[in-house]
């Protein structure tokens, strides 16, 4: 006689507990998954900013020691069609064709990518590269920018620009950004605007930010070798170009050293717009958005020209970020300020010296 007890399965309660305790468990290990991931992608960005930067390094003291600007000239190869050109100095006869680049892609030959730089130069536009749709490189790309066009040639970061370009008036025929106010400069327009590698950096290349991440960026018009808003001959269209290439500091007496002025500067990390449908180059672009931007929980991420890497709170005080930008605070010049308004200008957003808990 078989005196074994029948088997017995599950109660309806019983599984239903079952359930509850592995949801449980999943939920309390989505989070640690999802934080472990951004780590990772905040490891690739840190390190993709430092490979840029020893970039840069490599390039300015293997040369004249001067940075390149966030955008200039660059001469193509003998051949190249005339419809390529983006720049007549008015002298007539045969000129050089000349594209206008970015400093990413002056980058190219010190980030092992010498083959592709050589075709920029001599491909003319034709035979697999096309100027308008460079092909994606993941050095220029931070992981956890969410691109919908990610297989293209996008930049996620951007270089320390000094002052907005559009805010300068008309100095004696000229205008210019300074490079007492950043490093990059357009330098399309104003050639001899250079910052050299050392010298220009009096504030100390540790504390002096190079490069950062935006990625409030118009992916229709900018990419990591130059931007369809660029037209030839005029200023304004190149101004506005320099929100995708350059982070800027802008500076308001009614706003107070803490905080950017109203209206001119969206917050570090945050796009306020009612309308996030448009393109940000109209929604004030030209100095709203030339600023650091993540999709990194409360802070991004920067490089110094020292090639110092480090992570920076969203929360940070203006005047510290001011002070930061700066490679010569002591010189810095708003436009349209006087000597007096200037020296006001410094003393506010100089006046405590920066320390390391202060971002």
């Amino acid at each position: 006689m078989d005196t074994r007890s029948p088997r017995r399965g599950f109660t309806l309660v019983e599984l239903l507990v079952v359930i509850a305790i592995i949801g449980a468990l999943v939920g309390l290990l989505l989070p640690a998954v999802n934080a472990a991931r951004e780590r990772a992608r905040q490891l690739t960005c840190t390190n993709n900013l430092g490979q840029l930067a020893k970039a840069m390094t490599s390039m300015v003291t293997s040369g004249k020691n001067e940075y390149p600007g966030w955008m200039q000239l660059q001469k193509l190869a003998n051949g190249a069609p005339s419809s390529l050109d983006q720049f007549d100095d008015g002298s007539g006869g045969n000129q050089p064709v000349e594209i206008a680049v970015s400093w990413a892609a002056k980058l190219l030959p010190h980030l092992d990518q010498r083959a592709l730089w050589e075709q920029i130069l001599t491909n003319n536009n034709g035979n697999g590269f096309n100027y308008g749709t460079p092909p994606k490189l993941d050095v220029f790309l931070c992981p956890s920018n969410e691109s919908v066009t990610a297989d293209r040639g996008l930049l996620t970061y951007v270089a320390n620009a000094g002052t907005s370009d559009s805010r300068w008036g008309t100095r004696g025929g000229t205008v210019h950004d300074l490079k007492f106010n950043g490093i990059f400069h357009n330098l399309v327009d104003f050639p001899s605007e250079t910052t050299r590698f050392g010298a220009d950096l009096k504030d100390g290349a540790n504390t002096t930010l190079l490069f950062s991440e935006n990625i409030h960026k118009d992916e229709h018009i900018h990419n990591w070798l130059n931007s369809t808003n660029w037209t030839v001959g005029n200023l304004p269209s190149h101004n506005s170009t320099e929100q995708g290439y350059g982070m800027v500091w802008v500076y308001d007496e009614t706003a107070g050293p803490s905080s950017p002025p109203a209206g001119d500067f969206q917050p570090f990390n945050r796009d306020l717009r009612t309308d996030t449908s448009a393109d940000y180059l109209s929604s004030g672009g030209n100095t709203s958005f030339a600023r650091p931007a993540s999709n990194h929980p409360e802070l991004f991420l920067v490089v110094f020209a020292g090639e110092n890497t480090r992570s920076i709170s969203e929360a940070i005080d203006y005047r510290v970020y001011q002070q930061l930008m700066t490679p010569n605070g002591n010189k810095a010049a708003y436009p349209g300020f006087d000597d007096n308004r200037n020296k006001a200008m410094r003393a506010a957003f100089s006046a405590k010296p920066l320390s390391d808990e202060d971002y």
